[in-house]
């Protein structure tokens, strides 16, 4: 009998390398919609190696196959770049595949996107790089710091330039090895459905290295998971949401309580929705707003697995203007608003490599029109809480002052005083809420409060 396979993970790993640098879409999504395939085990090991191992070792990879190449990269075929990149991250960091098998399987690639004429150059390159890739010369810190510290840990020169201005070149290299390090899965119990210590219970023989989160309440980390997130137990009953712990301490932040009126400004697949409606008890009102459609059906879907019944969903762009005086006098409005996303480097790592992300005033500028247009929706004496996953400035002080010189009526809360107690405080730095990846172990965060005078 003819042993079936199931689908290959090196094509897959393919097709999603070259959708995350063509498309503006999310690398988890494009992950979560490959990884719905019936893969073994192994080969889903597989997949999700090579695709973020790629994305993080990218330029030193790049740096390495031009001493190879007759021609300059942005000369060939992007897609014979991709299986270029794919072979040497595996002959350079990966040992369970023989380097013979790696360049066979490169050449399969090239016939299977019809390719076949190029399988003779992608041959010849790999196997140079077997025998002379490891004396290929590198730029070194002593003469070229800044280029150095950029191909050595695969970031663009440019953020390089701008993070050692502003934290120096041992935290900025600090910040570099926490980005490039496999993060944990974290997940957020529904309090709703279940406790934290029966799905810790439950997901025992599914993961490896399970352990609660050190300042979430109800979050859990673990080092890696055997299946796909929507194959663990529980996940069909709603018993949890997939969430780092940085952003369920922003959840915390907004600090909703049962029966107020909540504002979900930028509420996307709903996350941190999921997070306030728990906190809530189901009780009350929250309005979930994004201008995505296909987002608010994700969440509406998201809700009932999670049995959430007090959230009403509406669509809307907030840089059209404010929604109608009909919904104004929220008790708390979250603004999880759009932004670089340059605090999640470490689970997005294609994010470092779009050009968009070089000038970041685009980004502050929506999220200054998103908090203009729904502040005049809070209730005197409420509270606007401002997050997004970059610890950037122009994303992060820059859009508070912006926002506080054009609102006189508006002030920060600076003091942990007016707040209530909360693990958060560990992370109260400035007068804003600040997480960062080499220093918590978690993605990078930043959250202000602001409220009425």
């Amino acid at each position: 009998m003819k042993e079936t396979r199931g689908p290959d993970p090196r094509v897959w790993a393919l097709r999603v390398l070259m959708q995350s640098e063509r498309n503006d879409v999310s690398l988890d999504l494009l992950m979560d919609d490959v990884l719905h395939k019936p893969f073994e085990p192994r080969d889903r090991h597989l997949l999700h190696a090579l695709v973020y191992g790629v994305l993080r070792n990218r330029l030193r990879l790049d740096t390495i196959l031009a001493a190879f190449l007759h021609q300059p990269m942005d000369r060939i075929d992007s897609r014979l770049i991709w299986i270029l990149r794919m072979g040497l991250f595996q002959i350079l960091e990966m040992d369970r595949v023989p380097n013979h098998a790696v360049v066979h399987t490169a050449v399969e690639l090239t016939r299977t996107l019809r390719m076949g004429w190029a399988g003779g150059m992608v041959n010849a390159v790999l196997r140079r790089a077997i025998r002379e890739a490891s004396g290929v010369p590198l730029p070194v810190m002593a003469q070229e710091p800044i280029r150095a510290l950029a191909v050595g840990a695969s970031f663009p020169q440019w953020l390089i330039e701008k993070w050692i201005g502003r934290y120096g070149a041992d935290e900025t290299q600090a910040l570099c090895g926490a980005f490039n390090r496999i993060p944990p899965l974290v997940i957020r119990t529904n309090t709703l459905r279940t406790t934290r210590d029966h799905l810790m219970r439950s997901l025992a023989d599914s993961a490896e290295g399970i352990e609660q989160t050190r300042f979430s309440p109800d979050g859990i980390r673990m080092a890696r998971a055997h299946a796909a997130v929507f194959r663990l137990p529980g996940f069909p009953e709603g018993h949890f949401q997939v969430q780092d712990e940085a952003a369920q301490l922003v959840g915390l932040l907004v600090d909703p309580r049962a029966g107020m009126r909540v504002l979900d400004a930028c509420a996307g697949r709903g996350g941190k929705t999921g997070h306030l409606a728990q906190m809530m008890n189901n009780s009350g009102e929250i309005l979930a707003v994004d201008q995505s459609g296909e987002k608010l059906s994700v969440l509406e879907r998201e809700m009932k697995r999670l049995g959430v019944s007090m959230v009403r969903c509406r669509n809307h762009a907030w840089t059209d203007g404010p929604l109608g005086r009909e919904e104004a006098g929220f008790d708390r409005i979250l603004v999880d608003a759009p932004c670089s996303g340059l605090g999640v480097l470490g689970r997005n790592p294609d994010i470092r490599w779009r050009p968009d992300r070089k000038d970041l005033r685009p980004f502050a500028l929506r999220q200054v029109a998103i908090i203009e247009n729904s502040l005049c929706l809070l209730k005197p004496g409420g509270r606007l809480v401002y997050a997004v996953c970059s610890m950037e400035p122009e994303e992060t002080e820059g859009v508070i002052a912006t926002i506080l010189q054009g609102h006189p009526e508006i002030r920060r809360v600076e003091s942990l005083a007016e707040l209530p107690e909360s693990p958060v405080s560990a992370f109260w730095k400035e007068g804003a809420f600040r997480s960062s990846p080499h220093l918590d172990g978690m993605d990078g965060f930043f959250a202000a409060v602001m409220t009425t005078n």
